[in-house]
C-alpha cells in the first residue's frame, strides 16, 4: 500500500529479509506465479534472475495510480498491473504491510475475489499483520528494536500517516471470514517484525 514518498533504510532492509526468508521457506515456487497485492514501493528484487529460479512471474498491483507509474520505472523486469481480477494468471497472493489498513468488510469482499483468482491448494501470503494496536505497537517496539521505533515515530509526525486508518485483525478473525473458501496456518520465520504475524490462507476447495 502507497502511504510514503519513500521507504527508510530500516524499512527497506526488513522487506529484503522477507523475501530471503520466503526464499528460504520452500512456499514459493519456481513454477508460481505470483501477485503482490498493495505492492508499494516495492519488496521484491527487480533481478531478472528471479524469474524462472524463485519465481516464474511476478505481478505488481498497487491501488494507487502514482505508485504503479513508479514501479513500472524501477521493475522492468517483472509486470505491474492496473487492476486484478480472475483473468490474471496467477496461482499465489502475496501481501506485506497492507491488512491493517483495510477495514473488515472491504477485507472480506478482498478474500471474495482472491478466492475466485485462486483454484484448489494454491494460496496468500500476508505479512507484516499487526499484532497490537498502532500506538501499543510502537511503545512494544521501543523495546524490542529501537532503529524500527524510530522510524515509527517519524511516521506518526507524518500528517498523511496520522490520517490513515490503522485496524488490528486478530488471527481468530481472519479465519472466521475466510474458513468457507481458506485453510489458515501461522508461518514461522518470514517476518522479521517480532510484534508482527505472517499468515498462509491455503484455498480448501
Amino acid at each position: 500500500m502507497y502511504i510514503f514518498k519513500k521507504e527508510s533504510d530500516i524499512v527497506k532492509i526488513w522487506n529484503q529479509t522477507i523475501v530471503k526468508n520466503l526464499k528460504n521457506s520452500g512456499l514459493i515456487k519456481k513454477t508460481d506465479n505470483i501477485l503482490d497485492y498493495g505492492c508499494g514501493l516495492g519488496t521484491w528484487d527487480n533481478e531478472a534472475s528471479n524469474n524462472g529460479i524463485f519465481f516464474n512471474k511476478l505481478y505488481l498491483y498497487d491501488k494507487n495510480s502514482e505508485i504503479r507509474g513508479q514501479c513500472k520505472k524501477n521493475y522492468p523486469n517483472h509486470t505491474v498491473v492496473n487492476n486484478i481480477s480472475s483473468e490474471l494468471d496467477v496461482n499465489l497472493i502475496f501481501s506485506n504491510s497492507v491488512i491493517q489498513y483495510i477495514e473488515i468488510n472491504d477485507l472480506k469482499k478482498l478474500f471474495e475475489r482472491f478466492n475466485t483468482m485462486l483454484k484448489k491448494d494454491e494460496m496468500i501470503i500476508i505479512s507484516d499483520i499487526p499484532r497490537y494496536p498502532r500506538v501499543l505497537e510502537c511503545i512494544l517496539t521501543f523495546f524490542s528494536n529501537f532503529d524500527l521505533f524510530k522510524t515509527q515515530v517519524k511516521q506518526f509526525l507524518k500528517p498523511e500517516y496520522r490520517k490513515t486508518d490503522f485496524y488490528r485483525h486478530s488471527i481468530k478473525d481472519l479465519e472466521t471470514i475466510t474458513k468457507n473458501h481458506f485453510r489458515l496456518t501461522k508461518i514461522k520465520n518470514i517476518d522479521p517484525n517480532k510484534n508482527r504475524d505472517a499468515l498462509m490462507f491455503k484455498k480448501i476447495k
